[in-house]
């Protein structure tokens, strides 16, 4: 036994004298290893860094990263989570110049004792070895040559930057698992805390994945982590760092990680790309990925949600018109229950059908069909359901969702094949508060509020009356509303534009004409002002470059997007005042240098304590046309929402403007509207631009439902107040239908609006018995009645 002491005793002394040798041959090393990298650069230290996207009010919407990093200064990474790291990965970090001999022998003498068990050899890197591997060598090849050169760049860089500043580098460098660089990024994704904000216990956990992080995943190998956290919170306590009262509290901690629920990022995929390919194109840098952009959108997360649910579930109603798409899959459904549940969890979801739940018919008898879901829950689904899907039978693999009044009922889904868009403006600013380009960014990428070109039909028609208000007419001017023929020149016949439903009228308002859509009065207008001026007017308020002056323009021949129609309207909402759609409120880089603000006003007046008066923001806006002829058409636009097309939704009891507009074969619907705060734009059609919505389908019974919906959970978030008229304009109540005195009994009397300087003001219409419910005007000039009956028919809801 003594003999075999003494042969142990003479091993060790053999070891330490190695490691002593070693540590001589680095020291010799350390001047003729002459291509080290460079230790120095470490000084000039400028990490690749995430670009963050974030909502205007500060909540996160997405990052474009190649490293997802968030440098954090030494200085602001609290004490605790130092000492974790410390303790797990380098005790005498404080103390040792670069590597820590203590360790050398302690893993040396752990490798001996491990020969030819298979096992990795240990290492005794320090934390300052750590920084040189990761900079400088980057490389993990487990070899002697490796660990002489950490050694020595270890002591270089130890002679060249303090503790501190070796922490701050290892600390915003080191890899964490599940995508996190550093520790600031690893405290967010594991959970959603700023390092300031973790216990002894989440920063115990962080130090524990410094070595093999995928090794200890919080949810795949939970218990393993959980052990691996509490050895750390054992070496802190051994060394002195936390007390025993701490120690046994963090050991009972629950290690609960943050929950990736409905984020933002997942409701706003089309904004967050639209924002990309704009940072892309305004700023040429070498990677957004690396930049470490800040980036402030003018995204609202509430109106947003608002949006992309009221678009979803318009969707799928339009899409449910064109029948069911069929089964997904045929199950046996004669196996054992849980055969079928590992057949039906294991059919492939189709990109866009992520929300859905996967489910089998196990019988469809007597008008009632009972469905097992992948969740292990039995149902059955609605009754309207069962109708519509007729061709349903036992064994059929289904998408469906729970019923939101009785969770034991589902409904049938399916990704519909009509697709939309709805997009959000700000009026007073431009800018966009929602979008949402499509039933499903993983679906389809392609935006069709920025990208869709679309014939935008009657959504079009206020502009022309636009242009009628700036020349000459008033809202009571009488239009001709005969049937109209347009010659279209040698060999190519007339046109002759028709009334939805044929409807004829010999005499109407102009409000009236536009508030039923007549396309006969709307030819008229544009004849009498000009389609030039009408084309001039389109180009001011940016929905076209330069639209061709054809009368079939006038009626909505022409394609436009979702984003220019909308802002246009959005700009009728202020008062005239250009405005450009925009999505972002500002960027700084990374150095927090603003690259770009949007809001460019300056305040006027004396801002100082002994200023008699409250500053004013200086208002840059550049007006397009008068505000007494813009004002006029919004009153035309909400009577369209009282009694045209827009009528539906008038149980909102909202100040809201709107047209809707279908184009040629119902290939196109839309709606735009606007309050004083916000312009809402919807428009649903086939990406297929040959296919029709359906004989009857139109803009009321298509978008529109889905501005209700939108606005039906949105109104909440928005303020309610009148649009207001401005100087200038003198109200008056006159007749509905005639424009003229309202009759003795006070019926159907609306508050119009005129110009002050209108001559019309002092010389109205006369009113004449009505006649099967419309009214036969006399002229004020002439006194002459029409005698012409009017063969419309009673006063019912225009076709847009």
């Amino acid at each position: 036994m003594k003999f075999l002491r003494f042969i142990w005793g003479a091993f060790r002394a053999a070891i330490y004298l190695a490691c002593i040798a070693a540590c001589v041959v680095c020291l010799v090393s350390y001047f003729s290893f002459s291509d080290l990298p460079d230790h120095r650069s470490l000084k000039e230290y400028s990490p690749d860094l995430s670009s963050r996207v974030f909502l205007r009010d500060g909540e996160k919407l997405c990052e474009y990263a190649s490293e997802r990093r968030y440098f954090v200064p030494v200085g602001k990474i609290p004490k605790k989570l130092i000492n974790a790291f410390v303790s797990v990965e380098d005790k005498h970090f404080f103390e040792h110049k670069g590597v820590d001999f203590y360790g050398i022998i302690r893993s040396a003498l752990k490798n001996f004792e491990n020969i030819g068990s298979g096992k990795r050899p240990q290492g005794a890197s320090t934390i300052t070895q750590q920084v040189a591997r990761i900079f400088l060598i980057k490389s993990n090849e487990v070899s002697y040559l490796r660990k002489i050169k950490e050694a020595i760049l270890s002591y270089r860089i130890e002679n060249s930057l303090s503790k501190p500043q070796i922490l701050e580098l290892y600390l915003n460098q080191i890899y964490l698992g599940c995508g996190a660089y550093g520790a600031a990024t690893a405290a967010k994704i594991y959970f959603n805390k700023a390092l300031d904000e973790l216990t002894i216990a989440e920063c115990s956990y962080l130090a524990a994945l410094a070595k093999g992080a995928a090794n200890y995943h919080p949810v795949k190998h939970r218990d393993k982590a959980i052990a691996r956290r509490n050895w750390a919170i054992g070496r802190q306590l051994e060394d002195g760092y936390i007390s025993e009262e701490e120690a046994a509290a963090a050991i009972k901690e629950d290690l609960k990680v943050a929950e990736r629920g409905d984020s933002v990022d997942n409701i706003a995929d089309y904004f967050a790309e639209e924002i990309r390919k704009y940072l892309i194109e305004k700023y040429p840098f070498k990677s957004l990925n690396k930049e470490g952009l800040i980036i402030r959108t003018t995204l609202d997360a509430k109106l947003q949600r608002c949006a992309r649910d009221a678009l979803r579930k318009g969707l799928e109603k339009i899409d449910r018109r064109f029948g069911w798409q069929g089964a997904i899959d045929q199950i046996n459904i004669k196996k054992p229950r849980k055969e079928i549940l590992k057949e039906l969890r294991g059919i492939h979801i189709p990109k866009g059908a992520k929300e859905f739940l996967k489910a089998v018919a196990l019988s469809v008898e007597n008008k009632t069909a009972t469905i097992l879901t992948e969740e292990n829950e039995t149902g059955a689904l609605l009754d309207a359901d069962l109708k519509w899907a007729k061709k349903l039978k036992a064994g059929d693999a289904i998408f469906v969702s729970k019923n939101e009044e009785d969770e034991r009922r589902f409904s049938i889904k399916q990704l519909p094949r009509v697709q939309g868009a709805i997009l959000i403006v700000e009026t007073e600013s431009g800018r966009i508060l929602a979008m949402q380009g499509g039933y499903s960014f993983a679906q389809s990428e392609f935006n069709r509020a920025t990208q869709a070109m679309r014939q935008t039909g009657s959504a079009f028609k206020p502009f022309v009356y636009l242009a009628g208000l700036e020349n000459g007419f008033a809202p009571n001017s009488v239009i001709d509303a005969s049937q109209v023929e347009i010659d279209l020149g040698e060999g190519l016949g007339v046109w002759r534009p028709k009334n939805y439903h044929g409807a004829k009228l010999d005499k109407i308002t102009f409000r009236r004409a536009l508030e039923r859509s007549f396309n006969s009065a709307t030819v008229r207008i544009a004849q009498e002002v000009g389609i030039d001026k009408a084309a001039k007017i389109a180009e001011q308020f940016g929905i076209f470059e330069s639209m061709p002056q054809m009368l079939s323009y006038a009626l909505g021949a022409g394609e436009t997007t979702l984003l220019k129609l909308t802002t246009a309207y959005a700009m009728l909402a202020n008062g005239g005042k250009w405005i450009t759609p925009t999505m972002v409120e500002y960027i700084q880089d990374k150095r927090g240098a603003v690259l770009y603000k949007m809001d460019d006003r300056i305040v006027a007046g004396n801002i100082g304590l002994d200023a008699k008066f409250p500053p004013k923001l200086s208002d840059n806006r550049r007006q397009i046309l008068s505000e007494q002829s813009v004002y006029q058409l919004t009153s035309i636009l909400e009577g369209v929402m009282q009694r045209g097309s827009g009528a539906s939704a008038r149980f909102l009891n909202f100040p809201m403007a709107g047209k809707t507009g279908t184009s040629n074969e119902s290939r196109d619907a839309w709606f735009i509207g606007y309050t004083p705060e916000v312009a809402i734009g919807i428009f649903v059609g086939f990406d297929d631009h040959s296919k029709s919505l359906g004989k009857n389908a139109d803009g009321a019974n298509t978008a529109l439902p889905i501005f209700i919906d939108f606005m039906t959970e949105a109104k909440k978030y928005l303020v309610s107040k009148p649009f207001k008229a401005p100087n200038g304009i003198k109200l008056r109540k006159v007749d509905a239908e005639t424009g003229g005195t309202p009759s003795p009994s006070g019926q159907n009397v609306i508050v119009e609006a005129f110009k002050e300087d209108d001559e019309r003001l002092e010389k109205e219409p006369i009113i004449n018995e009505e006649k099967n419910g419309f009214a036969e005007l006399i002229d004020p000039k002439t006194n002459n009645r029409n005698n012409e009956r009017s063969v419309a028919e009673p006063i019912v809801r225009e076709k847009d």
